[in-house]
């Protein structure tokens, strides 16, 4: 049996799992009232993303550029947020970065095993 499927469905959890964190912590912020330009970033970002995720075993190289493009906006999104409340962690973007760019990786990969 091949290690495919297995190696894929867990890369594409792993990524729905980063998607809906950044989704979710952008919805209660916009819900709060808080419609900054880096939630908006954050939203569209996740939305993308999320779409990129339900197209990845369709159109493959669409969705990795839907991925790559929504990643890049959750990034830029998340900074600008911390820099607008004077709380920037310098590590904390750091390390999601590094998470984005495994992700990222892990389903290049896949695409490649295909």
């Amino acid at each position: 049996m091949s290690l495919y499927p297995i190696f894929s469905i867990i890369t594409v959890f792993l990524a729905l799992t980063f998607v809906l964190l950044h989704l979710l912590a952008s919805l209660s912020e916009v819900k709060k009232g808080n419609h900054t330009l880096g939630n908006q970033f954050l939203l569209i970002g996740s939305s993308l993303t999320t779409l990129s995720l339900f197209l990845y075993f369709f159109f493959s190289i669409v969705a990795l550029s839907l991925w790559l493009i929504g990643c890049g906006l959750i990034c830029y999104g998340a900074v600008m947020n911390g820099k607008n409340n004077k709380k920037f962690n310098k590590s904390h973007h750091l390390i999601r970065f590094v998470i984005d760019m495994l992700i990222t990786i892990l389903l290049y990969v896949s695409l490649y095993l295909r």
